[in-house]
């Protein structure tokens, strides 16, 4: 399987339109459309983007072995890309999903903690002001 069609069944298991992928890229549709064709091939940026949003590695991309890994009598299904599948979801749960991908690692990291800070804030809040609301009647 070339580079080529590797994009597209990487980015058709994920659920994305070209559309969504060349926007994240910050390409025209057609151009990330030129990848998939074969009529060109992405840069190294925007392969590292690539790699966040399909959440694969660069050795499943390039359907290279991956070197760091040992060697395993067992074969995994080559076309078994289930466990990074995102076409379960809404549209803008997808956008949120590789706009999080995109992140460094810290950022992630303080996304995560301000969300479930605010959260818990959030609760905190509305108990203090139900138990408050029930104390004054």
């Amino acid at each position: 399987m070339t580079l080529n069609q590797r994009l597209k069944k990487f980015r058709v298991a994920s659920g994305l339109t070209q559309q969504q992928v060349a926007d994240v890229l910050n390409l025209d549709r057609s151009t990330y459309a030129y990848y998939e064709a074969g009529k060109t091939t992405p840069d190294i940026k925007s392969v590292n983007k690539l790699l966040k949003i399909f959440n694969i590695t660069y050795y499943q991309l390039v359907d290279e072995p991956d070197p760091t890994l040992e060697v395993n009598d067992s074969k995994k299904d080559e076309d078994d890309i289930s466990s990074m599948n995102i076409y379960e979801l809404s549209k803008n749960e997808k956008q949120l999903v590789i706009n999080y991908r995109m992140l460094s690692p810290k950022q992630q990291e303080d996304l995560l903690y301000s969300l479930s800070s605010d959260s818990h804030e959030k609760r905190r809040k509305t108990r203090k002001s139900s138990g408050d609301e029930g104390s004054a009647e």
